[in-house]
């Protein structure tokens, strides 16, 4: 539910921890945004005829995790995990307006680094960073 003073929700946040009163954290604003991003990352999205993890929305989701042990130097799979960064974003997070994003391979040499930027809409304090490791 969003309110006037409190724009993007409130929710819990991943990863999930328990607050003081033993109950799973939450929050609002950016904190709860980054949360929501790192989920659909985090989720393995649908491939072609099968559905993504999540049951009661298999569409949900991110495949990135396929580019894992590909040869991230290589211009297409940086292209492709860009494609797929925004593809995400902009169909499950209508809250935020994504910047440039960058893929870098990892110090291992088998995972990709992803550093994008967004910008939440109708927040006036800038481009908020977000960097997402996909890994085994």
């Amino acid at each position: 539910m969003t309110t006037a003073i409190e724009p993007f929700g409130h929710g819990i946040v991943c990863p999930f921890q328990r607050d003081s009163k033993g109950d799973f954290a939450h929050d609002a604003g950016r904190r709860l945004l980054a949360s929501d991003i790192g989920e659909l990352f985090g989720i393995l999205g649908p491939a072609g005829a099968t559905g993504g993890e999540v049951p009661w929305r298999m569409e949900l989701g991110s495949r990135l995790s396929v580019l894992r042990h590909r040869h991230v130097h290589s211009e297409m799979v940086r292209a492709t995990a860009e494609a797929m960064t925004a593809g995400v974003i902009q169909r499950w997070e209508p809250r935020v307006r994504l910047g440039p994003t960058a893929v870098e391979p990892g110090d291992d040499g088998v995972s990709i680094n992803v550093r994008l930027s967004y910008t939440p809409i109708g927040d006036r304090q800038g481009a908020v960073y977000y960097d997402y490791a996909v890994k085994e």
